[in-house]
């Protein structure tokens, strides 16, 4: 499978965003542990809430390039087939079926 630019900056900023939220969580946890484990641990999940959203944003982005491959994959099956009911010639369902079923195979 290819990847674009934009998607291995994407999984390297979603590694970056992965992080951020943990070294947030943990300098926000050891700096607020002598006021107790209780305000401590509220205060990492305070101290890890940047880097999780920026983790849901980028996991969208990433999800929308996937979407979009698999689009355009279902796009080139579905015009086969509509060569394939155009054509002149009968075709047997199971000779489109091999038809598609090598598209598919070359296209991933």
């Amino acid at each position: 499978m290819r990847r674009t630019v934009a998607e291995t900056l994407i999984s390297f900023l979603l590694g970056a965003a992965w992080a951020l939220a943990l070294g947030g969580a943990a300098l926000f946890f050891w700096s607020f542990l002598p006021f107790g484990f209780v305000v401590a641990f509220m205060a990492a999940f305070i101290g890890s809430l940047a880097g999780l959203l920026f983790v849901v944003l980028l996991e969208v982005a990433a999800l929308q390039f996937e979407r979009q491959r698999e689009i355009r994959h279902q796009t080139r099956l579905l015009k086969k087939i509509l060569q394939a009911v155009e054509s002149e010639t009968p075709t047997t369902p199971s000779a489109l079926r091999e038809s598609v079923d090598d598209a598919s195979l070359r296209d991933h």
